[in-house]
């Protein structure tokens, strides 16, 4: 009984390996390079904004204004907006604009990184 136990806990040590004679197989690695297929999307049409009036309006000018703007408009209604909200605007538009300059750069980094060139097709300039 001590034979067969003694057997039987030497068997699934060796697992199986030295009895049937099957030995260690060489494992050879190989590192391949894949280029991958990103497909490339067209650059989105520019953006044409519509023109817009400002009017500086003041105690001084607000009847020549009123009678002006009444000329060519049918309603008299206007938004009005203080000079620090004026300027927080166009701190707001430049922040607009940086941000998407940015964005612009990352998304030409990844193309080229895709296409796997420096040469990249022409991008719209429009800022």
């Amino acid at each position: 009984m001590k034979i067969l136990l003694l057997l039987s806990v030497l068997f699934g040590v060796t697992g199986c390996s030295s009895i049937f004679g099957v030995g260690e197989k060489d494992v050879n690695i190989k590192t391949v390079r894949v280029d991958r297929n990103i497909p490339i999307q067209p650059w989105p049409k520019p953006v044409n904004m519509a023109g817009i009036n400002l009017y500086v309006v003041t105690e001084n000018n607000y009847e020549e204004f009123k009678e002006r703007f009444m000329s060519k408009n049918k309603d008299f209604v206007f938004v009005a907006m203080s000079v620090k909200d004026y300027e927080n605007l166009a701190i707001n538009v430049q922040d607009v604009k940086r941000y998407i300059k940015q964005q612009k750069e990352i998304i030409i980094y990844y193309e080229v990184v895709a296409e796997g060139t420096k040469n990249t097709k022409e991008k719209p300039t429009n800022e």
